[in-house]
């Protein structure tokens, strides 16, 4: 679509081809809008605005999303995959064209969608219950879409026409595009999250609860596939000792952080997830000063490299969960054993036998060292 809207299809007239960008953005601000409205009234229809529970609802949809572009989790994009029909670019002059193909790629969901963020939109714009609220957030969508021609201005020939579709189908899924979408999806969720009411939706705990789940997907993947966790930890370029320890301790901490959970600590599992989330970030900077900005990645299941920003992006939304359940959680233990550590003592007692590991783990190293010295 974008090589029929290039100032080589208006002959090279700049006011051309300017007035055929603006029908284009324009066709696809007007559907865009328009879709927003139909979604505002079905919720209207349906009830909405659902108060606190619409709010919710944007929430976990907006974290839902937000994990798939840090590449979390594998969560689908509603789409058709279709292209707009070519044989408008013959049958319409070239400005009709342009326009029509805005009004078809306005909706979003009937063409190709990379990014789950309209999702997100379309959801907040259903809970909204108002057509002019919905029109006012789906909008800028298709204003984005409709702009994303201007990068063709500089296309002078058909087969430069042809490389900048390739170009663009490849910049889809660049780091930046994630990062930019990830701010987005992360403000969604933040200003969701701001107008739940405290006293009826425990939002610390449902936070706990999906970093949480993660933690579950990343032992599982390591604990069922260990020949792929054991490829990744080698990519990494450890100390031998350092990574013999951590092919068995780090699925194990991870499932510790879980049973924390499970249990009823949600501060300390919290705290001790954030700590994890900083030894996976240092290795994955010492990864990149080493081998460049692509490493392994094995958090959940694959050992494809990526690029070190998305694998410290993703460590950042979890690190957020993470700090909400450590300030806003509370530890209140669903069972009680005598003897054992209360919530109060938990951390120190946590850093005690952490202490103790790490002391028992050095002085079975020197022994080994010295043995080792003692039969060469």
């Amino acid at each position: 679509m974008v090589e029929t809207i290039t100032p080589v299809v208006h002959g090279g007239r700049a006011g051309r081809w300017a007035g055929s960008v603006a029908l284009h953005t324009t066709g696809a601000i007007a559907s865009a809008a328009a879709f927003g409205a139909i979604l505002g009234a079905a919720g209207s229809l349906l009830g909405a605005p659902w108060g606190g529970g619409g709010a919710l609802v944007v929430a976990l949809v907006a974290v839902l999303y937000l994990l798939r572009e840090a590449t979390v989790a594998s969560v689908p994009v509603p789409q058709l995959r279709r292209q707009v029909p070519q044989w408008w670019r013959t049958f319409f002059s070239v400005p009709v064209a342009a326009f029509l193909y805005g009004v078809g790629l306005g909706v979003g969901f009937l063409t190709y969608l990379t990014h789950g963020t309209l999702v997100v939109v379309a959801v907040a714009a259903a809970a909204s219950g108002r057509p002019v609220v919905g029109a006012a957030l789906v909008a800028p969508f298709g204003l984005a879409r409709g702009l994303s021609v201007l990068v063709a201005a500089r296309a002078r020939r058909p087969e430069e026409g042809s490389a900048l579709v390739a170009r663009l189908a490849r910049s889809a899924s660049s780091p930046a595009w994630r990062a930019a979408h990830l701010a987005v999806l992360i403000a969604v969720a933040v200003a969701a999250a701001a107008v739940l009411p405290s006293n009826e939706v425990p939002v610390a705990a449902l936070v706990a609860g999906v970093f949480g789940a993660a933690f579950v997907w990343s032992a599982g993947a390591k604990i069922t596939r260990p020949a792929s966790w054991r490829r990744v930890l080698a990519a990494y370029g450890l100390p031998r000792s350092v990574e013999r320890t951590s092919l068995i301790v780090v699925p194990a901490a991870e499932v510790a952080i879980v049973g924390l959970l499970v249990l009823g600590m949600h501060r300390t599992a919290g705290i001790a997830a954030l700590v994890m989330l900083a030894a996976f970030s240092g290795a994955i900077l010492r990864a990149r000063r080493r081998f460049g900005d692509v490493v392994a990645c094995g958090c959940f299941g694959s050992s494809d490299p990526r690029d070190y920003r998305i694998l410290l992006v993703r460590n950042a939304v979890l690190a957020g969960g993470a700090s909400i359940a450590a300030v806003g959680g509370v530890d209140a233990p669903r069972f009680s054993v005598p003897g054992l550590p209360t919530a109060g003592e938990a951390l120190p007692a946590a850093l005690a036998a952490i202490g103790i590991a790490v002391t028992a783990w050095m002085l079975a190293s020197s022994l080994r060292s010295l043995r080792v010295r003692r039969t060469a």
